[in-house]
């Protein structure tokens, strides 16, 4: 065999190799909704590949949920921001939201999760990526919060500002719990003289299909 017929048959292996390893790991990945390596699981109703990171106990995702419930929307409604900053869903589609064995976080799990931050408090939680302030944002957590924006009302805000996570859990008078979260240097309340990172709480909600926030879903350690 000549050195050019030695050079074709080479790469002809190596693109066939190449191909077949391919087709084999997104086979793999696209057929179950579980860890498939470290750090990652895919969900198996539309293929989609998330990030994962242990804290403590549990498992979370590391970005935001992706899924095309039924009333889930795009910050403005505009495709290209759901596949970089995730989908906004209204308290009507937290039960299908996450993928099976994977859930929206209850009160324990936010708790859980804030007993690991230590002196970096919220900002252990905040990506430097994705915020129009980021400089004390450690992500110390590897959770990778983004300021992804939130609905309230028919009006889109918070983008590079702020991002609002449900929780899987009501007051005694049947409000549902979230956690709205800031960047940089927080959001100050004249009112009350506050200035925060984070403010966790639950409030009626009158109109509830346009009240969208993210979801990071999460699983036990044993999964």
């Amino acid at each position: 065999m000549n050195i050019k017929g030695y050079i074709s048959l080479t790469v002809f292996t190596f693109i066939t190799t190449f191909l077949y390893a391919q087709s084999a790991v997104t086979t793999h990945r696209f057929n179950f909704a579980e860890p498939i390596l470290e750090g990652a699981i895919v969900d198996d109703r539309d293929g989609t590949l998330y990030r994962t990171i242990k804290i403590g106990e549990k498992i979370w995702f590391a970005e935001n949920l992706r899924y095309d419930s039924p009333n889930s929307l795009c910050y403005k409604k505009k495709k290209k921001n759901c596949k970089d900053l995730g989908r906004l869903y209204p308290m009507s589609d937290l039960p299908m939201a996450c993928p099976a064995g994977w859930r929206v976080p209850t009160l324990n799990d936010w708790e859980d999760l804030r007993d690991h931050l230590g002196p970096d408090k919220t900002y252990g939680l905040l990506d430097p990526q994705g915020w129009s302030a980021y400089k004390s944002h450690t992500n110390s957590l590897g959770l990778s919060l983004q300021g992804v924006g939130y609905q309230e009302k028919k009006n889109f805000v918070g983008k590079g500002n702020a991002v609002t996570l449900w929780l899987n859990g009501f007051n005694r008078y049947g409000d549902p719990y979230h956690v709205h979260i800031y960047g940089g240097n927080g959001v100050y309340f004249k009112k009350t003289d506050l200035q925060t990172n984070e403010v966790f709480h639950a409030h009626p909600i009158e109109d509830p299909i346009n009240f969208r926030y993210s979801v990071r879903c999460v699983c036990e350690n044993s999964k």
